[in-house]
């Protein structure tokens, strides 16, 4: 089914300029608030952001499919979450928090039985490393990935799985 001619028109200007209109971006952005309250609430996703990839991927390539450049598009499927996730007041966890090392739950201490680096039986009375060099190297990882750009966080994450 082919769009209205001022709507085709429309979407085609705002491929060129990499840009939507207010109006639409508000209505879209109202629609997404929409969609992550109903999932969250249904227990369909276990947090706000839990439908966040997927949304952007959609939106992404549904622009994509209306003249968008790759980028152009990505970037405004992220500018919409955002501006959707505020409306939602939904904050973000703390880098720390989104470790696998962070074992704190409901005030209690996960019991580890096995090295955080590498997996080895701990020794009786070591909590989390199995030695000294193993835990010197796990938090030097760390830092250096804390004081990483995101392009090369990525690839020495990829690189020390």
């Amino acid at each position: 089914m082919r769009a209205h001619p001022r709507i085709a028109a429309r979407r085609e200007r705002e491929a060129r300029r990499g840009r939507l209109g207010k109006g639409r971006f508000d209505l879209l952005v109202k629609e997404l608030v929409a969609v992550i309250r109903l999932a969250f609430a249904a227990g369909a996703t276990a947090t706000l952001f839990g439908l966040e990839g997927p949304l952007r991927a959609g939106i992404r390539a549904d622009l994509c499919r209306q003249g968008w450049r790759w980028q152009d598009a990505d970037d405004m499927a992220r500018e919409m979450l955002d501006e959707a996730f505020r409306a939602v007041r939904a904050t973000r966890p703390g880098w720390d928090e989104g470790q696998p090392e962070w074992t704190i739950h409901a005030g209690t201490m996960i019991e580890r039985t096995c090295c955080a680096r590498c997996h080895a039986p701990l020794p009786e009375g070591r909590r989390r490393f199995c030695s000294d060099l193993c835990r010197n190297s796990h938090h030097g990882h760390i830092s250096r990935l804390k004081e990483m750009d995101e392009a090369r966080a990525v690839r020495s994450a990829i690189h020390w799985i």
